[in-house]
């Protein structure tokens, strides 16, 4: 098991095969995909193929999305990490309903951002929430990245 960092409630690693059963709970919670814009898994398998797309993803990059687990309890609360675009690294998060509002998606991020920083040496971050994801604002609002001059749904460092 990879762990890509900790912080005080929680554990960041790499995907294994074994974490597509928590992986298709997530994300086949319609409400859960309907804030983020995204269809609910129907298999099992497509969460088997987006672990598949992420191993590749940390060998092309080096970096990508990881599994975020509670620290006590080893529970699967999310995934959080990078994702390489066009534009240079952005910072995703997603973490399973039960779990938002505990102060875990600042944890996450704030995490992701000293990984970034620190272990990969990039100096260049960034974040976007969509408009209609007032949650998402507030929560970027909190972190160490901050809303860019052009657009404030853009945060970077």
């Amino acid at each position: 098991m990879k762990v890509i960092c900790e912080t005080k409630s929680l554990v960041l690693r790499e995907f294994f095969e074994i974490d597509a059963y928590e992986l298709f709970q997530m994300n086949s919670d319609k409400e859960l995909m309907k804030i983020v814009n995204e269809k609910p898994y129907q298999t099992e398998e497509e969460a088997q193929f987006f672990i598949q797309s992420m191993e590749k993803h940390y060998q092309e990059f080096g970096f990508g999305l990881w599994g975020v687990h509670e620290k006590k309890s080893g529970r699967f609360v999310g995934w959080g990490g990078l994702r390489a675009t066009k534009f240079g690294p952005v910072v995703n998060i997603r973490l399973k309903r039960k779990f938002q509002n505990k102060g875990y998606g600042t944890e996450v991020i704030n995490a992701i951002v000293d990984y970034a920083q620190v272990e990969l040496k990039l100096d260049k971050l960034a974040a976007k929430a969509n408009a209609n994801q007032p949650e998402t604002v507030k929560l970027l609002q909190k972190s160490k990245l901050k809303p860019s001059e052009e657009n404030a749904l853009v945060f970077k460092l």
